[in-house]
């Protein structure tokens, strides 16, 4: 599958003044770091990158005029307000050379699991991983098929493929199967009344005079 293209221009000067001037011109400055330059400013369209990220491209060829360099999209920053992509950092890889970077957490099998009213609830949506460059998936799939109310997965539980390695820690929870809410109240409920019952049979009778 041929690598996702952008294209680049260098640009000369940083500063607020430039970035305001390139984002009025529908550009995002940016910057090139990795294993050529110490440091490449550049800029590109705003529509292009957008297309990038909306798709999940994950290897990119950055076009800067007759040269192509082969990068990943490292960090995005966005305008808070509109949510417009405001500064983005690419990495420019070694084909050869192990990468870390981020590829978001999808479900599957939902469809499938059994119809016991349990809420799928996804707490993690992207994780790190380690590999070449080649190897990096589009995404990691957390199947819930088998899963029942009071289960969760881990990024333990997490399938990856052949020559990736996960980097995020393995204990952090991915995905929780809960009761709605209204069951759950109730057992809340049920729970505290049994401790109250509990409570109660223990505390010791007091002598009459």
């Amino acid at each position: 599958m041929a690598n996702y293209q952008i294209n680049a221009e260098v640009r000369q000067g940083t500063g607020k003044g430039v970035a305001r001037r390139l984002r009025r011109e529908n550009l995002v400055p940016g910057n090139v770091y990795g294993k050529a330059d110490a440091n490449l400013l550049v800029s590109v369209k705003l529509g292009e990158l957008d297309k990038a990220v909306q798709t999940g491209a994950n290897l990119i060829d950055l076009k800067l005029g007759e040269e192509t360099r082969i990068v990943i999209i490292k960090e995005l920053q966005y305008e808070p307000v509109k949510g417009r992509i405001e500064h983005v950092d690419f990495y420019e890889v070694d084909m050869d050379q192990p990468v870390e970077t981020v590829v978001p957490v999808v479900i599957t099998g939902e469809e499938n699991r059994e119809s016991d009213g349990g809420i799928v609830n996804q707490v993690l949506r992207e994780v790190t991983v380690s590999c070449l460059p080649a190897n990096i998936p589009d995404a990691i799939s957390a199947n819930v098929t088998e899963l029942v109310i009071g289960d969760t997965v881990t990024v333990a539980d997490l399938e990856v493929p052949e020559g990736v390695t996960l980097v995020t820690a393995e204990d952090e929870v991915v995905v929780t199967i809960t009761a709605p809410q209204a069951e759950a109240v109730e057992e809340a409920a049920e729970v505290a009344a049994d401790e109250d019952a509990a409570e109660e049979a223990e505390e010791p009778e007091v002598a009459e005079e």
